[in-house]
């Protein structure tokens, strides 16, 4: 791993205090939302469940505007390691798989995902009042500044 790619994993420290089991409860739920993706207006959705063993799962379908318009899903499982760390995999429908490495608070799940040789890129979900979920997504660019590249604003629709 390149210098950079270690700096990105050390930005992951957990942020659960101490003796506080981490959860992914609250995000758990089907979502739908609107927003942008790569400049253009899109939509899309998320199913956040409980999985095997503790773990989280999460399906994505996003569909943006425009011609071509573009679908895309994927499909992912977190988990907390030992040190209350978020780990997980985040398999897309273009068949790539990556590997993911984040953390939680009360109203905030972060992942980095990625690698130096190909991308770092990092999602964020932060859950506002009023029972709404805001998902951006960035890319870690040369000069070490991210660029979002999507940005969407969901509802849960059900738990």
């Amino acid at each position: 791993m390149t210098p950079l790619g270690w700096a990105v994993v050390a930005l992951v420290a957990p942020a659960t205090p101490a003796g506080e089991t981490p959860s992914l409860a609250a995000w758990h739920g089907t979502w739908i939302g609107e927003g942008e993706a790569f400049g253009k207006p899109a939509t899309a959705t998320l199913d956040i469940a409980p999985g095997a063993s503790g773990a989280t799962t999460l399906a994505y379908r996003l569909s943006i505007a425009g011609t071509p318009p573009v679908a895309y899903s994927a499909e992912a499982t977190y988990a907390f390691d030992a040190k209350g760390r978020v780990r997980g995999k985040w398999t897309d429908s273009y068949g790539r798989t990556r590997a993911l490495a984040g953390g939680v608070n009360a109203a905030k799940w972060w992942t980095h995902w990625g690698s130096a040789d190909v991308e770092i890129g990092r999602s964020t979900y932060v859950l506002e009042a009023g029972g709404k979920l805001v998902v951006s997504d960035s890319i870690l660019q040369e000069d070490g500044s991210w660029r979002a590249f999507a940005m969407l604003h969901y509802t849960r629709t059900s738990r």
